[in-house]
């Protein structure tokens, strides 16, 4: 009588873990939504300008680069997506998108789905760009 007894929850333990293990057969996983997606660009021109800071100047870059989308060939001269007029630099990140674009790096362009034409390198205020490889591959243009 009592192995019946503990028979029952044991069972019912053998069911659930068999199911847990199970599920991830038969239920999708949630799709993220992403704000923008990424897509890998190709340097046409990488130079700079000159911008104060507290110490003089420092060059920032001006770049030209294209990229493609859903089988379409865009053209880009956009650093920011954000059209706020004060941003935030990190001048060895700065040094370090020149280094990465002049030796061929896969630095990648950001996007809104709905308007791939406005692509832009930093998505913030604050000035950072990615490469393909540190890019979720969920949300890489097609």
């Amino acid at each position: 009588m009592n192995r019946r007894i503990l028979a029952i929850p044991l069972g019912i333990a053998l069911v659930a873990i068999i199911g847990a293990s199970l599920a991830p057969l038969f239920v999708a996983p949630p799709i993220t939504s992403c704000v923008y997606l990424s897509t890998p660009v190709r340097f046409l021109k990488i130079d700079s300008r000159p911008v104060k800071v507290s110490r003089g100047t420092r060059p920032f870059p001006e770049v030209e680069y294209s990229y493609v989308v859903s089988g379409k060939s865009y053209t880009s001269t956009r650093t920011f997506c954000s059209a706020n007029d004060v941003v935030k630099v990190n001048w060895s990140t700065v040094d370090r998108l020149f280094h990465d674009a002049e030796n061929g790096a896969e630095v990648v362009a950001w996007f809104a789905p709905s308007s791939p034409e406005s692509a832009c390198i930093s998505i913030d205020a604050e000035f950072d760009y990615s490469l393909v490889s540190h890019t979720s591959s969920q949300c890489r243009a097609k």
